[in-house]
């Protein structure tokens, strides 16, 4: 069951998408509404490695989570925003190099079912908004395959230029600086959608309403990609080779959340938040692989370093 979870998962370009989320159900079935959080073990969906070593986020509603693992990341992909809800990916000091952006424009997950609407780079064409990488070309340069990689439109979402090209590119040179000293980063990155948006509502999932905003060509909803009210990443720094066994109070952990309008400002220290708070926004449970102790510790504390 678990081999056929991950292939079906894994190895979507043969699987139809109403096989994809009859097996998400069945692994882990929706809660009703004010039952408890359950984390689900992340062996059990296939999506266990490099990228997801500190845990795979997680929340009640799965049939809204189609899940892209790929080599150069795994992707949590909203088949009714047609946006990702996560990203993941680890960056070593391997994974940066001289290839540089190997694409001008990005391109269809071949990834995705048949069934999924693939957003296409004239989609954004227009809209006033960039074309926001999760995972950055900057992280994947030492390989032009796995910088094309980052170039998916599943691993994009609807930005403003101030913050793709203002404190969300500040902090993706932090942590490429970071690797570059010899550390391991273990990254997540999203969005926060406004609740005309929300694709929870149902047991099948649903569609954004017509009042969520949204780029796209069509006037067809479902052919239509969500804006997020705001674009947040988690960062876990470690040594070298180290994985979440080594995490604990004093590990360097960075979460920012920076609003998707006109008022942002360059440094991204001004939008460090805490874990939990993003956890509250999103309803994910991130770190799950991190010691409870360690995650009391760090989820509550902002990151105070530079």
């Amino acid at each position: 069951m678990r081999r056929a979870v991950w292939l079906c998962l894994a190895v979507s370009l043969g699987c139809d998408l109403d096989t994809v989320i009859e097996v998400a159900q069945r692994v882990s079935p929706p809660l009703q509404a004010g039952a408890p959080r359950v984390n689900v073990p992340a062996q059990t969906v296939g999506l266990v490695n490099d990228n997801t070593a500190m845990g795979v986020p997680y929340d009640a509603f799965p049939a809204d989570d189609l899940w892209l693992p790929k080599r150069q990341y795994v992707v949590s992909y909203n088949r009714f925003r047609n946006a990702p809800n996560w990203v993941a990916w680890r960056l070593r000091a391997e994974d940066l190099g001289d290839t540089g952006r190997t694409r001008q424009r990005f391109a269809p997950d071949p990834q995705l079912p048949s069934g999924v609407y693939r957003v296409l780079d004239g989609d954004y064409a227009g809209s006033g908004y960039d074309r926001g990488h999760l995972c950055p070309s900057a992280s994947r340069t030492a390989d032009p395959d796995d910088n094309a990689a980052t170039f998916l439109t599943t691993n994009i979402v609807p930005q403003r230029h101030d913050v793709n090209a203002g404190p969300w590119e500040d902090l993706e040179r932090w942590t490429t600086n970071t690797a570059r000293q010899g550390w391991d980063l273990y990254i997540l990155a999203g969005g926060v959608w406004p609740a005309t948006c929300a694709t929870n509502l149902a047991p099948g999932g649903n569609s954004p309403t017509a009042a969520c905003p949204s780029v796209g060509r069509s006037n067809d909803p479902a052919r239509r990609v969500a804006i997020p009210l705001s674009t947040w990443k988690v960062i876990v720094v470690v040594p070298r080779g180290a994985g979440p066994e080594s995490v604990n109070a004093s590990t360097p952990v960075v979460a920012v959340d920076m609003p998707n309008d006109g008022s942002a400002g360059a440094d991204w220290h001004r939008y460090i938040t805490t874990v939990d708070a993003i956890e509250a926004r999103t309803g994910y449970e991130l770190l799950a692989n991190v010691s409870q102790a360690a995650q009391a510790m760090l989820e509550a504390t902002p990151y105070a370093g530079r």
